[in-house]
């Protein structure tokens, strides 16, 4: 299971991983901790991946990339990989390639992935395999892995191990594309991640004035015995998308939240999510990246850019906390 017994949070190099305005300049290869951008290109929805004291970082489609990934190497260096998925499956079509998650089971790395269903229009979970962090990752696939087009559709798909080591996929129902209420899910894989191994259980829906009628992006950790999930809520392309919080007694709930979000509009980051929680063991910590516009610039009508952000967290009286700068 992902357990952090984390309390703490050592010093963090506080320099950006980019200096760059586009996602192809070279990163420094470093973590930044004072709120400002890791990258400050558009890197939505990202996830990252902590390989052997190096971090691969992944994002929806952009740049002509299905799904562009980083790297920021141990030694210091790093920048622009390229692209992790190269080839989409048959049944899907381009540009409409979100929110990739990436475990390592087995030795094999495993890429769930959001994608447009041709025959639909609807957004659907796809799964991918490789045997490097960077890929290129293959989908054989002849249809979605999940793609409730009844509730119309899938997307958002994150993983996150039960404490007896079995996998599961989170993902959000993608209702409010047409009118129906919005809602996040854990399903059970199979051992090696590719397929679905029962139904799916609801976790939560959006249900408090601050969401509206979104609740997306699910990310869970496991933390001396309790389960907190993190999703964002309220519309993506505003000040007021924003990250809320929920501990839950198992993978499959029940789960309670926040009244409040756990992290909102700053000075610096206007409308932060598509947050993804990890542990980072070479770095004596837990992190979470997001996603949040930066500076003035809010959409992408108006110039914005959505930029990747890494920030450790530490765990106060079982609750999560967001390390300051300078904080140790």
């Amino acid at each position: 299971p992902v357990v952090s017994t984390t309390t703490m949070a050592p010093p963090v190099d506080e320099r950006p991983l980019s200096q760059g305005q586009g996602a192809t300049r070279a990163a420094r290869g470093r973590i930044a901790s004072d709120g400002n951008p890791t990258f400050d290109g558009d890197f939505a929805d990202p996830f990252l991946l902590p390989h052997e004291g190096d971090f691969y970082a992944y994002a929806t489609n952009t740049l002509f990339m299905n799904v562009p990934v980083l790297a920021a190497y141990s030694d210091g260096s790093g920048g622009m990989v390229g692209d992790a998925l190269p080839e989409l499956p048959a049944w899907s079509e381009p540009h409409h390639v979100w929110a990739p998650s990436v475990s390592e089971v087995g030795g094999t790395y495993v890429l769930h992935y959001t994608t447009r269903h041709t025959a639909s229009g609807r957004q659907c979970i796809s799964v991918a395999v490789a045997d490097h962090p960077a890929g290129p990752f293959v989908d054989a696939s002849t249809e979605p892995l999940v793609c409730t087009l009844d509730l119309g559709g899938s997307i958002d798909p994150s993983t996150v191990a039960d404490d007896d080591g079995s996998l599961w996929l989170l993902w959000k129902s993608d209702g409010n594309c047409c009118g129906i209420p919005t809602m996040i899910f854990a399903q059970p894989l199979s051992a090696d991640g590719t397929e679905l191994a029962g139904p799916a259980v609801e976790l939560l829906r959006n249900d408090q004035s601050w969401e509206r009628d979104v609740v997306e992006a699910p990310s869970m950790i496991a933390v001396d015995g309790e389960y907190h999930l993190f999703y964002s809520a309220n519309r993506w392309d505003t000040e007021a998308y924003a990250v809320g919080h929920a501990v839950c007694e198992s993978v499959a709930g029940p789960c309670v939240k926040d009244r409040e979000p756990w992290l909102a509009d700053t000075e610096a980051t206007s409308g932060p999510g598509g947050l993804e929680v990890l542990e980072a063991p070479s770095l004596g910590t837990d992190l979470v990246v997001y996603h949040g516009w930066t500076g003035d610039l809010v959409g992408y009508g108006d110039g914005g850019v959505r930029s990747l952000y890494a920030r450790p967290i530490r765990w106060v009286d079982g609750e999560p906390a967001l390390v300051e700068r300078n904080a140790a």
